[in-house]
């Protein structure tokens, strides 16, 4: 009896292209549907982490009878006795170094210790660094004015710097807590991969240090969410154009006002839940052109005539206004956490500027953010640098200020 041999049938080329043609088409719908899961976790991140900054920002104003953080002494536009005002603002700092600072403790009966502006939490020597220059100390330095930097660092400031040691006071006392930077901000956290240490206190910058290991002229590396330039000031330096006022005309110098460094509490605004507090500063949503902003100078920062520049091993990412796609994370004074499309915060900025009758001059223009703000008018927070056609500059400019301004008109 002979026993039929079974042959074994294998998969044709055909079946096989099928096979692998199902399989990569499930791959082409799987990938995009991982990419968008991972990139909702990022933003879930990002938020968790700017609500986590404005709670430590919210401690601080309770330990503080509800001053919010500025760096700036309160009196520093009108001095003792009303003398300083209408100084310029590193005029005014030296005098206020000289009536209230002593460097070397109790030689100088009773001066203060404490010094003003932006400072790094401490080495592992237990030191910590700071500085008399305006730039460490004011809100935000203007292109023209009374309050500018002397060191020609226009647009920063201490509105960059809710990682200062003393909010970082409340953040483990990590003035570089991973909190304090976006999951997206990869230009940045590649940095500080550098300096980044078990405790996460100090980073040395070339400021501090000339071998630091971030090329910034600044004590400390800003963190990914910024402060509203116009909460940490009067908000009548901030005030709405009357209507037949020019915005030029409504916006002051902070140092020609007595109480121009005199900030409003999150309980007087009049928008708490359109208002922002801090939010993302760079384009991290929605980004379509590189990491590296194509449109700074060298791909650098330049941040004076002289030449001179910094940036993150020759790259600087873009800003959050440079796209009318960008989506920035922030996080509003009445405390929810949301992300501002740009290209509808335009929109908005247009309604109340038709609503003011004043669409037909981009100089005069009265929408939802200032157009009078000293060295970038029009043109607003680095427009120049946008890259298309998007033009908008809430948050760092908003009309009315903490108490009247809002940067929409609707949630």
């Amino acid at each position: 009896m002979h026993l039929k041999k079974k042959t074994l049938r294998g998969f044709t080329l055909v079946e096989l292209m099928v096979v692998i043609s199902i399989i990569a088409l499930l791959v082409g719908i799987l990938l995009p549907a991982i990419s968008r899961a991972r990139d909702n976790a990022k933003i879930g991140q990002s938020k968790s982490n700017i609500r986590n900054v404005k709670t430590a920002c919210d401690l601080y104003e309770l330990d503080h009878k509800g001053k919010p953080f500025t760096g700036t002494p309160e009196n520093l536009a009108s001095g003792p006795d009303g003398s300083w005002t209408g100084l310029s603002a590193q005029a005014a700092v030296n005098q206020w170094a000289g009536r209230y600072y002593s460097g070397s403790q109790g030689a100088a009966g009773g001066k203060a210790t404490i010094t003003p502006g932006i400072q790094p939490c401490e080495t592992d020597g237990g030191g910590h660094w700071f500085t008399f220059d305006v730039d460490h100390i004011v809100p935000y330095c203007y292109g023209e004015g009374l309050t500018q930097s002397t060191r020609d660092l226009a647009r920063t400031g201490t509105w960059r710097f809710p990682n200062s040691r003393q909010i970082a006071e409340y953040m483990e006392d990590k003035c570089y807590h991973k909190a304090y930077w976006a999951p997206k901000d990869r230009i940045i956290q590649r940095q500080l991969q550098r300096c980044w240490d078990d405790d996460g206190t100090m980073c040395s910058t070339t400021y501090v240090d000339g071998g630091g290991v971030l090329d910034i002229p600044l004590l400390l590396q800003p963190s990914s969410y910024a402060f509203s330039p116009p909460n940490m000031v009067n908000p009548y330096c901030y005030r709405n154009p009357g209507i037949d006022e020019d915005p030029n005309e409504a916006f002051s110098d902070p140092m020609s006002v007595a109480g121009g460094f005199r900030p409003a509490t999150a309980g007087q605004a009049k928008y708490s839940s359109l208002k922002t507090a801090l939010m993302e500063t760079h384009w991290l949503q929605n980004l379509t052109t590189g990491e590296c902003g194509p449109r700074w100078a060298d791909s650098a920062y330049d941040y004076h005539d002289s030449g001179n520049s910094w940036s993150y091993q020759g790259c600087y990412p873009n800003y959050f206004n440079a796209s009318w796609r960008s989506a920035p994370v922030a996080v509003f004074v009445d405390g929810h956490v949301d992300m501002i499309e740009c290209q509808l915060q335009e929109k908005h900025d247009y309604v109340v500027a038709d609503g003011n009758d004043s669409t037909g001059s981009l100089s005069g223009y009265k929408g939802l953010w200032h157009r009078g703000v000293p060295g970038d008018f029009e043109n607003g927070f680095f427009v120049e640098c946008r890259t298309d056609w998007g033009n908008t500059s809430f948050h760092t400019h908003t009309s009315g200020g903490l108490t009247n301004g809002r940067d929409m008109i609707s949630e």
